[in-house]
């Protein structure tokens, strides 16, 4: 068999077993790259390079500082602002949405929301206000906002787009605001949405039985006074030179290692507690995806793969029809798959076909993180709408009718602003 062969087979495995979900993300990983040396598509070191690349270790490092920010009082009195947003529904929605919204800048929107739930369905009772009209919203705003900003699991997301990029060869990058520029008008215009008009399509009333017991409480803060203030500072201080770096001459990832290794040392977080911040699984997964774009590459995989997508497209070069399908394609098929997985499987294949086109990557790569960040639909898409049901009483038709309107918007938005933005050409 030959290594072009292999290498399309490894990657056929790679999306059944995301598809799947039977297979947690460090066994795949596990798997790609001793697949690679065992077939000789790779040799040992190739097979290897992913541990050593500057993205895994940015990844490292924010999922660090993360951690260290849920430690935290945050969060506590990000909540403690909601009692001052007013009394009415629409308040209501956008006091716990922008709360969920921060919040998810650092830990998942289900997370978010769960931790708001008590709070929101308790308001809701005592102001005699319909939960089934606030619930689902906010969770809508939690799940847009998601690692927009370049903190946290926001920074990693760069840094993931950057890996692929260049182990597909291209000359492109995103710099560290490109993610948040591309997606942030969607972001505004969908969440405006939730607040003024989303309320009018949720149901006036549960469609099946709910219950007041989930949610969880907000976590306090563990850390002395002087530690928490400097471990903002710390943040504060990384974030702004993650984003100044090109500017001043520095490496994004030694702001990053600094940052990182600041919170030990001042002993924000032990060493115990960083590693617990950290999904080795998913920092695994990532470096074994790197060496198999190489081999994709090297073997000549990724042009018969971006000739087959474009020949699907009619032959289309169009970068406008390009862009409504892989964001399209990617709003479907996160409604069916977590929005991680789904993003490791199309990111590759939009990026083999601009290559192939020579386009500029970005704005597409950014449009498919657009659609699979709208997993608002079905209880497949994401556990904050399971979660979402049970404390609304919404309906698997209720969440469609609730859902798609602002999916389509935040996709159509994505396509003409990527498009103007981030021009292919």
């Amino acid at each position: 068999m030959s290594p072009l062969v292999i290498t399309m087979l490894i990657l056929l495995f790679t999306f059944i077993a995301l598809l799947s979900g039977k297979l947690s993300y460090g066994v795949v990983g596990a798997t790609i790259i001793s697949l690679l040396i065992i077939t000789g598509v790779l040799d040992v070191s190739e097979a290897l390079a992913g541990f050593s690349n500057t993205n895994v270790a940015i990844m490292l490092c924010m999922m660090v500082l993360s951690g260290a920010l849920m430690k935290t009082s945050l969060v506590e009195r990000i909540v403690g602002l909601v009692r001052n947003v007013g009394h009415s529904e629409r308040a209501l929605i956008a006091g716990f949405g922008l709360i969920a919204a921060a919040m998810s800048q650092f830990m998942n929107a289900f997370v978010a929301v769960a931790c708001l739930l008590p709070l929101i369905t308790g308001l809701c009772s005592q102001l005699n206000i319909k939960r089934t009209k606030v619930i689902y919203p906010v969770m809508v705003i939690a799940l847009t906002w998601i690692f927009l900003f370049p903190v946290g699991m926001g920074a990693s997301t760069i840094a993931q787009m950057n890996g692929y990029l260049e182990s597909f060869g291209s000359e492109f990058r995103f710099n560290m605001m490109d993610m948040t520029i591309g997606r942030l008008p969607g972001v505004i215009l969908n969440t405006l949405f939730c607040i003024f008009i989303l309320p009018r399509v949720c149901p006036d009333k549960p469609s099946v039985e709910f219950r007041d017991d989930l949610g969880r409480e907000v976590a306090k803060s563990t850390l002395s006074r002087p530690r928490e203030i400097l471990c903002y500072i710390i943040a504060v201080v990384m974030v702004v030179l993650m984003i100044l770096a090109g500017t001043i001459g520095i490496q994004v990832y030694t702001v990053a290692i600094v940052g990182a290794s600041a919170l030990a040392l001042f002993g924000i977080l032990s060493e115990k507690e960083a590693f617990q911040s950290i999904n080795f699984g998913m920092v695994f997964f990532f470096a074994a995806i790197l060496p198999l774009s190489t081999a994709l590459t090297k073997t000549g995989a990724s042009d018969v793969i971006a000739d087959a997508i474009i020949t699907i497209l009619g032959g289309s070069t169009n970068p406008w029809l390009i862009s409504t399908v892989f964001v399209l394609v990617c709003f479907v098929a996160t409604q069916f798959l977590s929005n991680t997985g789904c993003v490791q499987v199309f990111t590759p294949l939009a990026l083999m076909v601009c290559v192939q086109l020579n386009m500029n990557p970005v704005g597409i790569m950014s449009l498919v993180n657009i659609g699979c960040c709208a997993s608002y639909l079905t209880p497949m898409a994401n556990p904050g709408i399971p979660l979402t049901m049970s404390a609304g009483g919404y309906s698997l038709k209720d969440c469609i009718k609730i859902g798609i309107l602002p999916g389509l918007l935040i996709c159509a938005i994505g396509v003409v602003w990527c498009s103007l933005f981030f021009p292919a050409y």
